[in-house]
């Protein structure tokens, strides 16, 4: 099973860290990063190391609610949302590509939560994830 390669806790995942791995998707994740500013304040990043996934992972949050969760992998992140079945018809109706609404609705629930997964390597895929994050946040 593929893991991120920012699994040591004892290395922030500092600007540096994230070229390493990220190498020519980083002006994406610059991207996404002033975004997400843009639209939840400077705080909205929360970095933390889970010792459950043995791996760092970046939460964002707005007004004390997860809207996302954010994995770096090599040359690409993920960015993953998880929504309850009640937000079905309301993720059909998203400006999102067909294949991410199609990925949703094949995706199995973890528990009661269905997960939407938006894999980024360039700045024009970071577009979903705002449209997704605004929904998510309720700033619609």
């Amino acid at each position: 099973m593929e893991r991120s390669p920012l699994n040591d806790a004892k290395v922030y995942p500092d600007g540096g860290e994230l070229a390493t791995h990220l190498g020519r998707v980083m002006p994406a994740w610059e991207a996404l990063a002033a975004g997400l500013e843009a639209l939840f304040g400077k705080a909205c990043l929360e970095w933390r190391y889970y010792n459950d996934g043995q791996a760092w992972l970046c939460k964002v949050v707005h007004r004390k609610k997860t809207v996302c969760w954010v994995s770096i992998w090599e040359r690409c992140f993920k960015v993953a949302f998880y929504f309850t079945e009640k937000n079905d018809r309301d993720i059909e109706a998203l400006p999102i590509p067909s294949e991410l609404k199609a990925a949703y609705r094949a995706h199995a629930p973890v528990g009661k939560l269905k997960p939407l997964v938006i894999v980024v390597k360039t700045k024009k895929s970071v577009e979903p994830v705002f449209v997704v994050a605004t929904y998510k946040s309720g700033l619609k």
